[in-house]
């Protein structure tokens, strides 16, 4: 017969909760980073958009303004 102490049982739901501590950490670090992305996205998305409006026929143009929209934004 397998016993377990109450030492035992604390010991396993401290690492429990250790471990759902370090999950959600991950978890708050990937929605940052998520965050973060999308905004830089919608950034570049709306830079490409009001370039093509007013620039369609110089294609050098065209990729700089892309090249800036995807490099240039962001930290």
């Amino acid at each position: 017969m397998n016993m377990t102490t109450d030492r035992d049982l604390q010991s396993e739901f401290n690492e429990l909760l250790a471990f759902n501590e370090r999950i959600d950490r991950e978890r708050n670090m990937y929605r940052d980073q998520a965050r973060m992305y999308k905004q830089r996205n919608a950034s570049a998305k709306s830079l490409v958009d009001s370039h093509f409006r007013f620039n369609k026929d110089n294609p050098e143009m065209t990729l700089k303004a892309i090249q800036r929209a995807l490099i240039g934004t962001g930290d």
